[in-house]
């Protein structure tokens, strides 16, 4: 074979075995740099996962707070709730410490005003001498012929005691405390009897109602707190009859009209403390 021939051989063989290397070196770098571009996005994910879970953590901390804050907030409900209850019974104790506080006052003022001697006017005969010299008078005579007029008899009129107001009404009232309703309810009533132009006359009816209400008898007690808002429109218990007339209402299932009294109360009395309650009253029917 000729020399040239070889040579040209040799030449050929060492061009193909470079082109395959390069070949084979651009194939390797290719698949460097896919490796490195997944290591780029794998880091990428990395770091994306570690700020998710921070995210998380941050999530899971403010949920945290987030449900602390639900707990307190039903925590102060429920205290609230038992604050709301409790306070109707103090408002009721405070309204009776005053009631009987003014009592007393009157019956300070009658015991002062009877142990102050009256003086006699000029000229005018001790009741010894006008009573010695007061003349008889005559009964009128029957005309002849004419039928003797028969004298009408007068109303009875409830028996006569030496208990004062102030007395005849705490005996009452201590009555309901004890939950002796009947002995409340007859208690009171008599005082409105012996005593109707006291100004605790309305507080006696009031109670009357109260003590239907505690024997659930809610149509008597709702008729009672009607007589306290007619009878004694600016009266101080006239509040209080709105609320419980309307709870009278609820506890009978009739909602409307119970909500109509919480209404008119709320409307007519805003600042007063039943108005608060009638408030609650008023969520607690849009509950159900």
């Amino acid at each position: 074979m000729p020399k040239r021939i070889v040579g040209a051989i040799l030449l050929l063989g060492l061009a193909l075995a470079c082109a395959g290397q390069d070949k084979q070196k651009k194939t390797y770098e290719l698949i460097y740099q896919d490796v490195q571009a997944l290591k780029d996005q794998v880091q990428e994910l990395r770091a994306r996962l570690d700020r998710t879970a921070e995210d998380l953590r941050a999530i899971g901390a403010q949920l945290k707070i987030l449900a602390d804050l639900v707990r307190q907030s039903l925590a102060d409900q429920a205290a609230l709730k038992d604050s709301v209850q409790v306070v109707p019974a103090q408002y009721q104790d405070v309204l009776h410490r005053i009631d009987l506080l003014s009592l007393d006052i009157q019956k300070l003022s009658a015991d002062i005003a009877a142990a102050r001697p009256a003086e006699p006017r000029p000229g005018e005969a001790g009741p010894a001498k006008a009573a010695a010299t007061a003349a008889p008078q005559k009964k009128p005579e029957a005309k002849p012929g004419s039928a003797q007029a028969q004298p009408q008899a007068p109303p009875p009129a409830p028996p006569a005691s030496n208990v004062s107001p102030s007395e005849a009404y705490r005996m009452a009232y201590n009555d309901y405390l004890k939950g002796n309703y009947d002995l409340a309810i007859e208690g009171f009533r008599l005082y409105r009897q012996q005593f109707g132009n006291s100004p605790l006359a309305d507080n006696a009816l009031y109670w009357i109602g109260e003590c239907h209400f505690s024997q659930k008898k809610f149509e008597e007690a709702i008729d009672d707190f009607n007589e306290v808002i007619l009878a004694y429109p600016d009266g101080d218990k006239v509040p209080a009859a709105y609320l419980k007339k309307g709870m009278s209402y609820m506890e009978l299932g009739k909602k409307v009209e119970a909500l109509a009294a919480f209404k008119l109360l709320i409307q007519k009395y805003p600042l007063q403390e039943e108005s608060k309650i009638a408030e609650g009253k008023i969520k607690e029917l849009a509950e159900k």
